[in-house]
């Protein structure tokens, strides 16, 4: 106790009355200014539409894709149709098929009277 006295008893030097009363003023929260509110707020708003810009294109792309996906499939539909068609040309178009039709319907090959005729719009 009589150390505590001792110590109350004695003046303060007057660089921790400084020290403390700095720390108050350090403890003083310093309000945000109504511009900088308003860069903030707009800043956020400007990052917010470029991540929705950002989206939209890749959905767009997206979308796109998936038309380029359905389009190629049809054309590949539509070749394999063409193929069929081409190798029933080329079975109906033959020699022998033909000489058989015309045998059915009663005509008969004279060599002599044979002519060649060339296909119109050759390839």
């Amino acid at each position: 106790m009589a150390v505590e006295r001792y110590q109350q008893t004695l003046p303060r030097p007057q660089i921790e009355q400084e020290q403390i009363h700095g720390t108050r003023k350090a403890r003083r929260v310093i309000g945000i200014k109504k511009f900088e509110a308003l860069a903030y707020l707009l800043l956020m708003a400007l990052i917010a539409a470029a991540a929705i810009y950002v989206l939209s294109l890749k959905m767009e792309a997206y979308t796109l894709q998936t038309e380029n996906t359905q389009v190629e499939s049809e054309i590949a539909i539509r070749e394999g149709e063409i193929s069929e068609l081409k190798t029933e040309v080329t079975d109906l178009a033959s020699y022998d098929r033909i000489y058989e039709k015309a045998n059915e319907l009663g005509l008969e090959l004279d060599n002599g009277n044979v002519k060649v005729a060339e296909k119109y719009g050759k390839d």
